[in-house]
């Protein structure tokens, strides 16, 4: 309830606790909270590279490759492919993690712009009585009005922050789907065929899921600060 205009003094401290506890910037949560989930999501992407190791040695320079980057990364994804079902594993309990922390994001995000709301109301009020004011007076509730445009604006600033983290963590968690439900279960349809028919069909197949896969993880990549 908004204070009455009647006593000045009061008008200027009214709500001071309360002021107090909305003036605290709720905790902004570090990082995307994604970077968990991208890594193991760049993981399963390189151990499905060990397959191809022509595709590894290009992405190595060619002083990499003089220096044998391409083949420690061959090791490297020879090893994570022999534990593709845990990276999976691992991927989805980020997945669900992040999903988890988007869901508590998406509530801090609604009680932080109603807490904006609250003090640009108290400061629109307040800035309505200045002009029917005397001089004396409106030196008192001319700084209280100002400081709760200035924490309003803070909070809206914060609300933009979050919706920015979310967007990506919400993008990132779509590119896991993606990857998770079909591009992953295709490779491995194809990949197997490719195994027990060797038909080029096939192979080119797994290679061109790899690939979208690559694609994915890159792009999610690139979404990060």
């Amino acid at each position: 309830m908004l204070p009455a205009r009647v006593d000045v003094a009061a008008l200027a401290v009214y709500g001071s606790p309360l002021l107090q506890v909305l003036a605290e910037p709720a905790p902004l949560q570090a990082g995307t909270g994604g970077e968990g989930l991208m890594a193991a999501l760049a993981r399963i992407a390189l151990a499905l590279q060990a397959s191809d190791p022509a595709r590894l040695r290009r992405q190595e320079s060619w002083w990499g490759r003089l220096l044998g980057r391409d083949v420690a990364r061959q090791a490297q994804a020879q090893g994570l492919q022999a534990q593709l079902g845990v990276l999976v594993l691992q991927a989805r309990e980020q997945a669900q993690g992040l999903a988890q922390r988007v869901q508590q994001r998406a509530q801090t995000i609604i009680d932080n712009d109603a807490a904006a709301a609250a003090l640009q109301a108290w400061a629109t009020f307040g800035a309505a009585q200045l002009a029917s004011l005397e001089g004396a007076a409106q030196v008192v509730l001319a700084p209280r009005v100002d400081h709760l445009q200035r924490l309003a604006t803070l909070r809206r600033i914060e609300s933009g922050q979050w919706q920015l983290l979310q967007a990506q963590d919400e993008a990132l968690l779509q590119r896991f789907v993606r990857i998770h439900d079909v591009l992953l279960p295709a490779w491995r349809q194809a990949a197997l065929a490719g195994q027990a028919q060797a038909q080029a069909a096939q192979v080119a197949q797994a290679a061109a899921l790899q690939a979208q896969i690559d694609d994915e993880v890159a792009a999610a990549q690139a979404r990060l600060p």
